[in-house]
């Protein structure tokens, strides 16, 4: 079966969040622990079978899935990474406060080249909950002034990687594709 809908979905934030590891806990079901810097970008596709509600018509997605590197080297190049984007994640780290304020950073970079697309704030690491220092209530804060939709995940466990993705599919396609 052919691909309906291609969307093409980048990964944001600063290095260490966990955007390689939510993509391939994602499209592989693995985690690493070893951290290895993105260069440049990484490319995964996903194909997902979904079911139009309205016809009850199984159509194909297929999500290309662009892990963009967040080293400060590599600034210059990511603006052409984001270019046809039509959804983002913007990562930080549960336990780093740091990555949590680059937010509005990584956010104004994006926009300056892709304008408002669809996008969720993840905050990441959710197995980690005893170093944690930003709380769900401050992500959703961040999240509802940056008119994003938000969600906590853990790469290394899985836990609401799917639902991130499934959430992400299903307001893609009622912008772009089926009602």
């Amino acid at each position: 079966m052919q691909a309906s809908y291609k969307w093409k979905v980048i990964t944001i934030g600063e290095p260490t969040v966990g955007k390689t590891t939510l993509m391939l806990q994602y499209t592989e079901r693995k985690f690493h622990e070893l951290y290895i810097p993105t260069v440049g970008v990484q490319v995964s596709v996903k194909q997902v079978p979904i079911k139009i509600e309205k016809t009850k018509e199984k159509k194909l997605i297929e999500l290309n899935i662009w892990d963009v590197a967040g080293h400060i080297k590599f600034q210059n190049i990511r603006k052409v990474f984001y270019e046809g984007a039509h959804a983002f994640l913007l990562l930080y780290d549960l336990t780093n406060k740091a990555s949590y304020d680059g937010i509005s950073y990584w956010y104004e970079d994006l926009t300056k080249i892709i304008g408002k697309q669809y996008g969720i704030l993840i905050g990441n690491k959710k197995d980690l909950q005893k170093e944690r220092v930003i709380t769900e209530e401050e992500g959703i804060e961040l999240a509802t002034n940056l008119n994003l939709d938000f969600m906590e995940t853990s790469a290394k466990t899985g836990e609401n990687v799917n639902d991130v993705f499934e959430i992400l599919t299903q307001n893609l396609l009622k912008m772009h594709g089926e009602k």
